[in-house]
């Protein structure tokens, strides 16, 4: 990793990034103290969202992806972040929730933001 802010995965000689084991899941988050440092602010193509380079505090090397969606987008702006990339450095906190997807048409385990520092 370059300057410990900067992910690998722009290269073309690891699958790091790639694989989608990068994307902040449920198991990831140990409990409600469990905090990510966001790095970096990118856009989600894919989803038309902002994305945000998480760094786990507990272990600097790991790195994890999260995509912002309406309900985490409305928690965080209501928390009083005027524009994404104010995220840049802030303490991200996160509690355990389940909540229907649409894509698996059923109720699935998820992350709801619960703190903004």
């Amino acid at each position: 990793m370059e300057n410990n802010t900067e992910m690998k995965g722009n290269e073309m000689d690891s699958w790091d990034g790639f694989l989608g084991s990068n994307w902040l899941s449920v198991e990831d988050v140990k409990d409600e103290n469990t905090f990510f440092t966001c790095i970096k602010i990118e856009l989600d193509a894919e989803n038309n969202r902002p994305m945000l380079i998480l760094q786990n505090n507990e272990n600097n090397e790991n790195f994890y992806k999260l995509s912002l969606n309406i309900t985490n987008a409305n928690f965080v702006k209501d928390a009083g972040v005027n524009k994404p990339k104010d995220l840049i450095q802030k303490k991200i906190f996160f509690r355990k929730t389940i909540a229907f997807s649409p894509n698996a048409k059923k109720d699935v385990p998820t992350l709801r933001i619960s703190k903004v520092e």
